[in-house]
Order: structure tokens, then sequence, then C-alpha cells
């Protein structure tokens, strides 16, 4: 479930004093996070070795023989093939077999990409597995593969196995990017490297690669010494000038695709390059050991409408001698932040002057100022009707509506508010318990009501297929989508559906709804338990005019978690492998009573969100009238307006694997009216709930 109290960019930290051996037992104070070379706040700090720490498992270790670019076919390939498997071995069986850290294998050919089913700790079975590809999992073949997904850079102008080495790369970071906790992964083979520095269409790769490589928790070991061999066989030494290249295009803002070489990737990615000749397995092994304990760090990027903003981040030790290795790069993007769209404030007479200069105007022109409009106060019933009236077409009264439902939240224009004074101390508690009573004495006596709803969801377009998910749509308006009409059913104390109907076409396939329970029974009783529980408070708040006479309004704030109180939607990102989210969130809100009788005639709802949360709205408003029927009086719902405000998630197809993003923010709208009331039983009064509300104190 995603913690509100992280930061939304996570890196594992691991750091060394001078002879590289690990350091343990260092605090946040000790650590200086460096975003472009400016002071970052760090949000959250942990170390691995915390009791209860997120990532306390042991790291896991990912071995790849890249057989690909170790040429088997010319002099010498067969034999530097047979020492990496060789090196594997060794690791794999040192201590009789029996690893430290969960392990999986990987093998890399010309066309096929394996791997072993599952990490484990049996360093035996996976060396018997290591020469038998065929008993493993084929991820994916050459000829699976696409024609965009075998050709990466879509020029051709780079060599077929880097772009394969970076596919095998991207699949393994999506496949571990599943999986919690840090992993090393070593890359046992030539690897490649990128000195055609304008290297033709790698750049939408690098960004997509190095982003899941950092959410995998993936630290990318490579070789340095281990010799590269020419299509003669002739040894060819590894060159370190590549990355020395890459800081030096990063100065000039030069655009420099040598930072996607195996060597310059294994230190962005807070691994390294390991010197050696021979003895891999003992390295290998010494920087499993020297990862581990390691700290996690989150913070929260700077804001930026640039899509893929490219930062460096470097870590300082305020501890002589000790270095901190760390991922250095990420691609800062708008969508790390609600874009909300960006309306034009009015108030009440300003909307009532720009409903009046617009009636002559074209439907899509109405549309089009309606839908960059916004209230800043309420929009009474009367004059709802009023203006809507002089709105032409139905995708204008539709923008209408959306702009109004809205404004039910807000506060009433000041010369619409009485100019009585508050009531003393004394009455307001009379109000209160009058409520309360209410509440109390007709529940038990509650008869069987029937009634017609009619619901419409408003909605966003859904995304274009070519559109980015990283910044927010260009055009975030609600239009009407389902509109469905239903019997409703109430009794003891339960909402029945007894019938629906659609009036239009079903939702588009993968369109999000909004579900609002409980606006016809519960949620008044359920409001005033939580408003007058222990800690919560409730307040006096203004006087408001009603159909009838003034309302006394007040203003209740429930600052605990309840579960009397859940929102959420569905589903999260497959991260959280598609769990729905659930919110137990505090809320606040006013309630309009009838002063004379007691009844509720009107009452908001509106969650308190943290706002690192993938959910920054859930809001509902329900109105409450009189309704007369066999010479008695009856309270029952009139219309009830919801609004939430999440993050759509998108599916991503990259390197033959798809997974799911958060995207940008969207907002759903329900708009219910109830009408054709049949009201059975003897009762002279109702009001729908069935949560008992304690006694005034």
């Amino acid at each position: 479930m995603p913690d509100p109290a992280q930061g939304l960019i996570r890196v594992d930290v691991a750091v060394n004093d001078a002879s590289g051996k690990p350091v343990s037992g260092l605090s946040e104070e000790d650590f200086a996070l460096l975003d472009n070379d400016k002071p970052q706040k760090i949000v959250t700090f942990q170390s691995s070795e915390d009791a209860g720490a997120r990532d306390n498992r042991a790291p896991e270790v990912i071995l790849l023989i890249d057989e690909m670019n170790m040429l088997p076919a010319v002099r010498n390939g067969e034999r530097q093939l047979s020492e990496a498997d060789h090196e594997a071995q060794t690791f794999l069986r040192a201590n009789g077999g029996a690893l430290q850290n969960p392990t999986i294998l990987y093998r890399l050919t010309a066309d096929r990409l394996f791997a072993t089913f599952n990490a484990t700790k049996d360093g035996n079975a996976l060396a018997e597995e290591l020469d038998h590809p065929l008993n493993q999992r084929e991820i994916w073949s050459q000829g699976s593969l696409g024609d965009d997904i075998k050709h990466i850079n879509n020029g051709g102008k780079v060599s077929w196995k880097i772009t394969h080495s970076l596919l095998a790369l991207g699949t393994i970071a999506i496949e571990e990017r599943r999986r919690p906790g840090r992993k090393n992964l070593f890359w046992i083979g030539n690897g490649w490297q990128i000195e055609d520095r304008r290297a033709e269409g790698l750049s939408d790769l690098s960004t997509e690669l190095l982003t899941r490589m950092r959410e995998a928790q993936i630290s990318l070991w490579g070789l340095s010494e281990w010799p590269l061999y020419d299509i003669y066989g002739n040894a060819v030494p590894v060159k370190d000038y590549v990355y020395k290249q890459y800081l030096e295009g990063l100065k000039s803002n030069s655009t420099d695709f040598a930072y996607l070489s195996l060597p310059v990737m294994a230190r962005q990615s807070g691994g390294s390059v390991l010197l050696v000749s021979h003895n891999l397995a003992a390295k290998m092994s010494e920087c499993v050991k020297n990862g581990d304990p390691f700290y996690s760090i989150t913070f929260d990027p700077p804001r930026t409408e640039t899509v893929d903003e490219r930062h460096h981040l470097s870590m300082q030790i305020d501890k002589p001698g000790q270095k901190a290795n760390v991922f250095e790069v990420y691609f800062d993007q708008p969508v790390f932040y609600d874009q909300p769209p960006n309306k034009q404030l009015l108030t009440e007479k300003q909307f009532e002057g720009l409903i009046e200069s617009a009636k002559n105007a074209s439907e899509s022109d109405q549309v089009r100022q309606l839908n960059g409009s916004k209230l800043s106060e309420q929009l009474n019933r009367g004059n709802r009707d009023r203006l809507e009236k002089q709105v032409h077409g139905a995708k204008a009264r539709d923008a209408f509506s959306v702009v109004a439902d809205e404004s039910l939240f807000l506060a009433p224009p000041a010369d619409e508010m009485p100019t009585t004074a508050p009531p003393e101390s004394a009455q307001q508690r009379e109000i209160l318990a009058a409520a309360v009573s209410y509440i109390n004495s007709t529940i038990p006596r509650l008869p069987d009501v029937f009634a017609t709803r009619t619901l419409v969801q408003y909605q966003e377009n859904l995304p274009k297929p070519n559109q980015t998910w990283k910044t927010a749509s260009e055009d975030p308006s609600l239009h009407r989508g389902e509109t469905t009409t239903d019997s409703i059913r109430f009794h003891d104390g339960k909402e029945l559906l007894e019938q629906k109907s659609v009036k239009n076409a079903p939702s588009e396939p993968g369109v999000e709804k909004l579900n609002t329970i409980g606006t016809f029974g519960p949620i008044l009783a359920t409001v005033m338990t939580a408003a007058t529980s222990s800690g919560s408070e409730l307040t006096w708040s203004h006087w408001e005019k009603g159909e009838t006479g003034n309302l006394a309004v007040f203003h209740y704030r429930v600052p605990q978690e309840t579960r009397l109180f859940e929102t959420g939607f569905c589903c999260m990102t497959d991260e959280y492998r598609g769990l729905p989210f659930k919110e137990h969130a505090p809320f606040h809100g006013e309630i309009a009573i009838d002063p004379s009788t007691g009844s509720i005639l009107r009452l908001t709802i509106q969650a308190d969100l943290a706002w690192r949360l993938p959910m920054n709205r859930s809001d509902t408003v329900v109105e409450y009238v009189p309704i007369e029927q066999g010479g008695r009086t009856f309270i029952c719902p009139s219309r009830s307006v919801s609004i939430s405000r999440q993050r759509r998630t998108r599916q991503i197809v990259e390197w033959g694997e798809s997974f799911e993003v958060y995207a940008p923010f969207e907002t759903l709208l329900n708009e219910m009216s109830f009408e054709k009331f049949h009201i059975f039983g003897s009762t002279t009064k109702i009001l729908p709930g069935f949560v008992e509300v304690p006694k005034e104190n």
C-alpha cells in the first residue's frame, strides 16, 4: 500500500570506507543529498539494519551469463564462455552451495533470454541448471519479439548486439521491479559499449531503462579487464574513457548516448566495474558483502513542466574517507505532482454575467467557456434553475451542471447569508441534541421507502493511444458518461437496488467509475456518530437560508481514521499487485440543521487525504427535502454529488513486458437525483440511516 510518509523518489545508498569495507551505524545527519548539485531535503531515512526496516532482507543476487557478446564462433570465444561458466559455478558452489543471498540466474544467447524460475539460496541447484537453459524458462526469443522491439534504435545504425543487450537488461529490470528489495546484477561477459555519441533512436530507451532499473533497486556490475575480441579473435582492451566523455557531455549539455554503455550504466546505478582478470567469483562475493548493510532514502523531486527532465544525484558523507554509492540519475516528470486544470475563478454574479453574455453563442463556444470556469462560491438552487434555462444544447448543459455541482461544497455568497446573530452556546447544544434525538427516535420506526434514482456519471476522456502518461491531458474537461435510472428500496437500514436501466451506452472499457455507497441511507447516522465521538470537533459555522427558513450550519472535523468512513478506488499499479486502494481517512464537513425540528437538510463529507497518496479528493454532499405524502411529512434525499480525484493507471509495454504505472490525476463526478417517493408505514417522519448515534453527554 502506498505510504504517504515516503518521498516520491527512492534510492538506496551503500557506504564504504577507504579500504572498501561497508560502513554501518550511520544516521540521517551523516548524509547530504545533492540533486543537480543543489541540496535536496531527505524525506525519510532508514538503515537496512533497523528493526522493521522495509528492506531488511538480504539483497538479491542476479547472475547474467552474456553468451551473446562472447562470440563463441571465433577463436578464444569458447574458452571465454567456459571461463564465465566456471566463475559462476565457483560462486554458486562456495560454502557447500549454501548461498547467503537469494540468487537468480539469467543467460543471454544470440537469440534468446533464459532464466531460472525463482531466486533461491540453493547454489548447488542453480549450478546444475547453469548449463541446461532448455530446462529454464524462456523469457523471449528473437522470433517472439515484435519489429519495434527487435530494432529498438529505429535506425539500424546501432549493432543488434547492443540493442539486444539493452533489451535483456530492460526485461530483467521489469521482472525485478515486481519483487521488493535491493538487487546486485553481475553482467558476466564482455558487455557492450556505445562509442558513437550520436547513436540514433536511443534517447527514449535510455530514459525508460534507467528508470526501471532504479525502480527495481538494481545495482549493475560490469567487468573492465575481461578482454573484448574483434572479428579476428584478437583481444581488445575495454576503454574506460567512455565514462569520462559522458561526464563532459553532461557539462556541455550535449546529446550523448555513450552513457548506455555497460561501464557507464554500472557506475550510474550505484554499482561499478570490477577490475578482474581472474577469480571473479571472489570479487562478486566481496561486492555482495560490501553492499549490505545499506541505507534507503526518499525525497520529493522539484516540480517540473518538462517531460523526462534528467537529474544527477550525488551523496556526500560527513565522515572522512567514506564514500557513498547511489543510483546517480533519475528523470523528473510533471506527473509526479497533480496538475489540476487551470480555470477562471468566478463569483456567482460573474458567472451569471458569463451565462448572459454567452446565451447567443454557439454550443461549442458555451462548452469551451464553461469548461474553463470555476465558481468561488455556492450557486443556490434558484439561481441554478434560472441560469440553466439560458444554456442551450446537451453538451453545454452538462458542462453547466459540472460547474454548478462543484460549487455545492463552497459557502454561499456573503450577501445571500442571513445577518442573524449566532445562537448562544446553550441554544447551539439544543439544536444539536434535537438532531441527535431525531436520528435516534426515527430509525427504530423507519418504514420502507421506494424511490427512483437517476445517476449521471461525469468523467474525463480516455487517453489517446500515443498520449504520454508523464504529464496531464490537454483536455481535462468532464463529459457525461453512463446514465442509469434505478429503483431504490430502503429497508431495514439498507439500500437495495430493485431495478436498473441504462439510458445511454455503458462507459467505455478502461473508464474508472465512481461508486458512492450509503447516500440514501446510513450516511447521516455515520457522520453524526463520528462527529460526536471523543476527539472530534463539532462547532458553530453560520446561518444559511433554507426553503422554509434559516438553517443552522455546524462544521465538524473527525481528525482520526475511523472505519465508519472509507474511500478508495480500483486499482493500484502492479507494484502493489493490482490491489484496490482503500483508505480509512480523517474527514470534515458541514451539517445544516432545521433548528425547529432537528432534521438535517444538507450534509457534506470531505476526506482529508495525505498529499502523496494516489487519491487527493473524495467529497460528497447530500441535500434533503421534506416530502408530503398522505398528509404526512418525510425528510428524504433529493440530490447528491460526489467528486473524486485520483490517479489513473496506465499499462506500459516495454521490451516485450507489460506493467502499470501511475498516470496523471483524473476527476470523476457523480450526480444523483431522487424522485417518485413511495413510503409505506405508520411513522410520521423518516431520516434514512441505521447506525445508532450516541446521545449527547
